[in-house]
């Protein structure tokens, strides 16, 4: 889909501290066979906050000298919002004090912001002058979630992220979002799921266990090659369907931002599908700041940006896969230096 006049007029990102991979070995969380492997070096741990708090502070920079009404504000949290039965994206909403038409979560799990791009655009097409922010934020505790050994070629960071899309308004962009392409295959949802019971009013919340999750899943679905598989026709498709409504190649990207898995998973599903080599990739964050939810592309553009490794006129693509599964790449055209 192609967009037009639609800009990132606003960006923040926040991560927790780094907690190094030999800091989580000695303490026996992790190994040295699992950090060597998967290319982990560090986590960004916070561990007095929650998600929303980290997307407010996120939120926070992305608005700064914005003062204007919000039509639309998306939030995402993949994991654990440090409360249940309530609505954190009022909540991020209230204390970063805006003016709102209407907020609402977004549920794309690790594709939530991505995929919330493409849906606060069709909102914004509706008439000239129309802004919306997207928040983001994540934490990964333990004893629920253990960063290290839950996920199979994954670690867990925490960190939040917001981007503010307006229309129209380009003076101050950072970037232009010039097209996006979206795909789901809902089918693979119990691949997290496995064949784990439901909680039914049991109030006793184990840790979660996606190890075990996938494997059996896995078991009885042709084991892993089928998935990736899908995943790598899936990642083709809405790359290719995306640079071709930007009317630009592959060869044109500057850099691929996508989800922060481990070394061998973030080759296997992001990098050869396309062909695109390491150094054109964000798995120099990822071996930082580790699978950060739905802020990975957020964290590395601001990144890109604040740190002045792109310029004007350079294209980016934003990956985004979410648990389910669902895919979305979004291309942007750096406006500023």
């Amino acid at each position: 889909m192609r967009h037009r006049g639609i800009t990132i007029n606003g960006i923040g990102a926040v991560t927790g501290d780094l907690m190094s991979a030999a800091d989580a070995i000695r303490a026996g969380h992790y190994s040295a066979q699992q950090s060597q492997r998967n290319h982990q070096d560090s986590l960004a741990v916070a561990p007095e906050c929650t998600g929303p708090e980290l997307a407010i502070r996120a939120g926070r920079q992305a608005l700064r000298g914005f003062h204007r009404r919000l039509d639309l504000h998306l939030h995402a949290t993949i994991h654990d919002p440090g409360l249940d039965f309530w609505s954190p994206n009022c909540f991020v909403a209230d204390q970063l004090g805006v003016d709102t038409t209407m907020t609402l979560a977004v549920n794309g799990m690790s594709n939530s912001m991505v995929a919330g791009l493409e849906l606060a655009t069709n909102v914004l097409k509706g008439q000239p002058g129309q802004a919306a922010l997207l928040t983001a934020g994540d934490t990964f505790h333990t004893p629920l979630f253990d960063r290290w050994q839950t996920d199979p070629g994954i670690t867990y960071g925490d960190a939040g992220a917001a981007v503010l899309l307006q229309r129209d308004s380009g003076n101050d962009a950072v970037a232009e979002l010039i097209s996006t392409a979206s795909c789901a295959q809902p089918q693979l949802e119990g691949l997290h799921r496995g064949n784990t019971g439901w909680y039914n009013g049991n109030t006793y919340r184990r840790p979660i266990q996606l190890r075990q999750r996938k494997a059996r899943w896995l078991a009885t679905h042709d084991g892993p090659g089928s998935l990736e598989t899908l995943n790598a026709a899936a990642v083709s498709t809405v790359v290719k369907q995306a640079l071709y409504d930007a009317e630009i190649e592959l060869d044109d990207l500057r850099y691929l931002l996508c989800p922060h898995y481990g070394a061998p998973l973030t080759h296997r599903h992001c990098l050869a599908p396309l062909g695109i080599p390491e150094e054109r990739s964000s798995t120099f964050l990822a071996s930082r700041y580790g699978h950060m939810g739905a802020c990975d592309q957020i964290v590395g553009l601001h990144h890109l940006l604040t740190r002045r490794l792109v310029a004007a006129g350079d294209h980016i693509a934003l990956l985004g896969i979410g648990v389910g599964m669902t895919w979305t790449a979004a291309i942007l055209r750096i406006t500023t230096n």
